[in-house]
């Protein structure tokens, strides 16, 4: 190749590069831009949005005042002793990462064995699970509310649908766990078991560490699914001010805060609800990517 096709080949490939970034640029803005226009409206005057027509992008006397209003004006101190933004935070911490943890733990225990152990019927009752996967279960809403209430867990009691059946894992993260254990070689469980390790010993010390990325990635999937969930708080938490979610919150912040010129509160509420899943992600985004990406351990 000639000094003078080189040079055209080096100017194609630069140019490309260049449209490749302004392109990326434009779409991270476009991205972004809804997330700038509510931090925008989160600072200015409440005065100032509930005489404006059109959108507001700066103003000269921004605050913080919408988010004081937060914890300071809002109706569920007198209620429950705490603003419900805490409230619902704490609330949907611990109905989302007990079931979430302890599910996390029975699916990888199912998918361990379903990979590695040798058992009666054992591909029948994978096919089967993947079978139920595939059936709504959204639909069964009403027929659940029905059970559930019939055994006493509603009214007081209806943070124990949220909270009991996820404890015995997702067949999505058992089948996703189970393919990840297919990918590390038999020969390390093998030779586990001529050292005298059992299952639980397995599992513990040999393929938990080793499938640290897979857990994690299902962790986030489920973080992300139980601190976003609605339906079911508004259908087993109604009424129950002192188990109200974050989403449910979220939900009932008109009705909290009536006045006009208080869309600076819904903004910023908004994303006080988004900071825990934004923190998760920056720490945990190596983890994401090589947990969601299906592999195993060379030989």
């Amino acid at each position: 190749m000639s000094k003078k096709n080189k040079v055209k080949t080096v100017k194609r490939l630069s140019v490309g590069r260049i449209l490749t970034y302004v392109a990326l640029i434009a779409y991270t803005l476009f991205l972004f831009f809804p997330l700038v226009t509510v931090l925008i409206s989160s600072v200015i005057p409440s005065e100032e949005l509930a005489v404006g027509k059109t959108f507001i992008w700066w103003s000269d006397n921004v605050n913080l005042d919408a988010y004081k209003a937060i914890f300071l004006n809002d109706s569920y101190k007198d209620i429950v002793g705490m603003p419900g933004l805490v409230l619902g935070f704490i609330n949907t911490m611990w109905l989302t990462l007990i079931p979430l943890c302890v599910g996390l733990l029975t699916a990888g225990l199912s998918g361990f064995a379903f990979s590695k152990m040798d058992f009666p019927f054992k591909e029948r009752l994978f096919k089967f699970s993947i079978i139920i996967r595939m059936i709504p279960l959204g639909a069964f809403g009403i027929i659940s509310y029905v059970f559930y209430s019939n055994i006493g867990w509603t009214g007081e009691n209806g943070f124990l649908p949220l909270l009991i059946p996820g404890m015995f894992g997702g067949i999505g993260t058992m089948f996703f766990l189970r393919i990840y254990f297919d990918g590390i070689p038999d020969s390390l469980v093998e030779a586990a078991r001529l050292d005298g390790a059992g299952f639980f010993q397995l599992f513990f010390k040999v393929m938990a560490p080793l499938a640290k990325p897979a857990f994690i990635s299902q962790f986030i999937f489920g973080f992300v699914g139980g601190y976003n969930s609605y339906l079911g708080p508004q259908l087993y938490l109604q009424n129950q001010p002192k188990f109200v979610t974050l989403q449910l919150y979220l939900s009932q912040i008109r009705s909290l805060f009536p006045m006009a010129g208080s869309e600076n509160i819904y903004c910023a509420a908004a994303l006080l609800g988004m900071i825990p899943l934004i923190i998760i992600y920056c720490f945990m985004q190596k983890y994401f990517i090589d947990g969601i990406t299906v592999g195993g351990v060379k030989e």
